[in-house]
């Protein structure tokens, strides 16, 4: 073996050791990539699904395929740059059609070595002694999906219920799409989800917490409205906490056609 050979496979065995992980079940765990975002593993007796890929820094690949004894699918809850960035690392990819172009958008590199395949909202993927069911969560972006892993009543959302929600930035749709894709959610058979940026396990009461920040915010009562700029827009930041749990809503002003949510007494924090 040369000596490029070998620091590459020294590479490779320092990065899957770098990856820590919470297990939610025995089965699913939310591993720990850059910044705060987690990816999340599912194994089955037959297959196991790797939902997201992170910022792609280091050998998630090597990782996966050091823990799971199976075949395996990788899946993109969504396009944004922070879940796609090691699709690169796998040899295909499965996304919903409506986020291509958002995957597109913000793929650092202009030549795709992965296939990315089509998946849609209603089919089925069968892990052998799980299943998991795939849902629409538009809204953060017009294509995210969920997977509903039927067995355990467990939601995967990745960044479409976010306690801090972005709708903003290429791809999203407006508060009252987010607010209508909600209201579907609650009503799917789950007890409990797991975000793209958190390891919690959080009941279902808590996306009412996102119905109730909407219905304040377009009625112009929000219990906090904040303007500041994230990742260089100009948005605000519409902050409810209830017993429902809470909910912070980051958008910009073209989300909500009404400016009735401005021009009915809301007080706005100049952050």
């Amino acid at each position: 073996m040369n000596e490029k050979a070998v620091k590459m496979k020294i590479r490779k065995e320092c990065d899957k050791d770098s990856y820590t992980y919470t297990k939610i079940r025995e089965n699913i765990w939310q591993i720990h990539e850059d910044d705060g975002v987690c990816c999340t593993l599912v194994q089955g007796d037959q297959l196991a699904v790797l939902v997201d890929t992170g910022y792609g820094k280091r050998n998630l690949r090597a990782f996966v395929e050091e823990h799971v004894k199976t075949p395996y699918l990788v899946i993109n809850s969504h396009g944004h740059p922070d879940h796609i960035g090691g699709n690169q690392q796998f040899d295909a990819v499965y996304a919903a059609a409506a986020d291509w172009d958002v995957i597109r958008y913000f793929e650092e590199s202009e030549e795709r070595s992965y296939i990315l395949k089509e998946i849609k909202v209603g089919e089925e993927i069968s892990l052998g002694n799980l299943h998991i069911q795939l849902v629409s969560l538009a809204g953060h972006t017009r294509g995210s999906i969920g997977l509903l892993v039927q067995e355990e009543k467990l939601l995967i959302a990745g960044d479409a219920l976010n306690e801090g929600l972005w709708l903003f930035n290429f791809g999203s749709l407006s508060m009252r799409q987010l607010y209508e894709t909600i209201e579907q959610t609650v009503q799917l058979p789950f007890e409990t989800y797991l975000c793209g940026h958190s390891v919690e396990e959080y009941p279902r009461q808590k996306i009412y917490a996102h119905l109730q920040n909407i219905r304040k915010l377009e009625q112009g009562k929000p219990d906090t409205l904040y303007q500041e700029t994230t990742i260089g827009f100009e948005t605000y930041r519409s902050v409810y906490e209830g017993p429902e749990g809470r909910s912070e809503i980051v958008f910009t002003e073209d989300k909500i056609p009404s400016t009735a949510w401005k021009t009915e007494g809301a007080v706005i924090i100049h952050a």
